[in-house]
Parts: structure tokens; C-alpha cells; sequence
């Protein structure tokens, strides 16, 4: 399972944005040949104040952001950052006829298991205007206190993104959440935001 997982307004007529113009699918890059193992994030994704450069998938942040200060860090002095560059997924989120993309992360503290996971979340690119920009970033809208944190998959589509929500109750191993939601992001006005989030499956208590 691939996880990870907040965004513009539709280039095309209809879903709440501007009207299409001639010329602008063309001039999109195509997100296909990014370099996505070195494209810069949102500090904001995993709580630190300045942007988030990726060298091969992964970055080391610090200090610790405030976000996770109560966290468990074994002798560490900072966050570590990894993505998923060989696993974009791809989807006409503007609604312009060209790909948007979205690059899954995780914020860790360096452990190397998933325990050691803090947050995870996925990154949305437009390559409109031919340059590669972030929309914003989409993140899990269930995630029970005290549990580890909630997994995330996500599928693109012209004017939404659906977020499939894999969350933890107190019984779940850290294999296995048992716990389902899904929550639908609309895009529109060069925004994306999060719907409200529709439990399908209570967790194993």
C-alpha cells in the first residue's frame, strides 16, 4: 500500500475557476519528466518554517518542528523527511487536459520504522504556466489521539481529489489499521479543501 497523505483554481470552464484560454495546455510542463527526487516541498507539510529541498526523495530538517516536540526522538535533533519519487500519481486536477501530479511524503523521526512515522501526507503539483508549482497539500482529516498516525491514498480526478483514510484504533498492530474513511477535497478559486470526512469502518477496539 502506498502512503503517505492540502491546493488552485480549474484552468477549464466548469469547475469554478477561470475559462479556458488558448495556449495554456501548451505551455504546461509535463510533469511525467519532473526530477521528483529533488523538488522542493512546503515547509508547512511537516511544521517547519522554511522550504523543504529533497536530495534523492529525502531531507533532514531542524530543529525539531513544535508540531512533533512531544514526540519520541532517540538522541535526534531534527525531522527527517522522506518521498516516494518512483510512485507520482498523476490526474487532471485543473481540468486543463495536461496532468497535475502527487508526490507522497512522510515526516519520521529517522528510525527507519514505521513507528517512527509522525505524519504522513501527499504534496499536489500543477505544471501550469510551464513551471512546476505547488498546489498544495492534502492530509489525513481522521486521525484518532494517542494512535499512530493515519495512512493515506488518494486518487485525482477534474475538480476533486478523494482521500482514502486508513486509520488506527487501540487493538490495530502496526501493520494493520483497521479503521476507514473517506474525504473528498474540492477544488475550485485556485483552492482545494477538505469536505467533511465520512467514516466507513469504525477501528478494532
Amino acid at each position: 500500500m502506498v502512503v503517505g497523505a492540502a491546493l488552485l483554481s480549474s484552468a477549464a470552464a466548469g469547475f469554478g475557476g477561470e475559462p479556458s484560454r488558448p495556449g495554456l495546455a501548451a505551455s504546461a510542463i509535463d510533469l511525467h519528466k519532473v526530477g521528483w527526487g529533488s523538488v522542493t516541498l512546503p515547509g508547512s507539510v511537516c511544521g517547519a518554517s522554511e522550504p523543504i529541498r529533497l536530495h534523492h526523495g529525502s531531507a533532514f530538517i531542524t530543529p525539531i518542528p513544535a508540531r512533533f516536540s512531544g514526540d519520541y526522538f532517540p538522541g535526534r535533533r531534527g525531522v527527517t523527511v522522506d518521498s516516494f519519487p518512483d510512485e507520482v500519481l498523476f490526474g487532471d486536477l485543473e481540468g486543463g487536459g495536461r496532468d497535475d501530479a502527487g508526490l507522497a511524503v512522510n515526516c519520521n523521526n529517522g528510525g527507519g520504522t514505521a513507528d517512527g512515522v509522525l505524519l504522513y501526507a501527499w504534496v499536489i503539483f500543477s505544471g501550469r504556466g510551464g513551471r512546476l508549482s505547488v498546489v498544495g497539500t492534502v492530509t489525513p482529516q481522521v486521525q484518532p489521539s494517542g494512535e499512530l498516525p493515519t495512512e493515506i491514498e488518494i486518487a485525482i480526478k477534474p475538480g476533486k481529489i478523494t482521500a482514502s483514510e486508513f486509520f488506527y484504533g487501540p487493538a490495530d498492530e502496526t501493520c494493520c489499521s483497521s479503521g476507514r474513511a473517506t474525504t473528498i477535497w474540492t477544488y475550485a478559486h485556485r483552492t482545494l479543501l477538505p469536505g467533511m470526512p465520512t467514516i466507513t469502518r469504525r477501528p478494532n477496539s
